[in-house]
């Protein structure tokens, strides 16, 4: 298998559209078989825009429904 540690990935968000982030995978010292991928945006470019819409709409599902105190 081929890891790519760094470099840029485009998806497609079926709301947002285009996302062309950037990609770093960082491997633990302790465990050389365990990475983590941290994908991040251009700063000002649409597909951050994109990404603070998104976080935007999973915080917004995240919040609690208000109870019903008539009842």
């Amino acid at each position: 298998m081929r890891i790519f540690r760094d470099g840029t990935k485009r998806f497609r968000h079926p709301t947002v559209g285009r996302l062309d982030l950037d990609h770093e995978t960082m491997f633990l010292a302790a465990d050389e078989q365990i990475a983590v991928a941290v994908y991040s945006a251009v700063p000002g470019s649409t597909a951050e825009d994109g990404l603070k819409l998104l976080a935007s709409w999973a915080a917004t599902a995240a919040e609690p429904a208000s109870a019903d105190t008539d009842g």
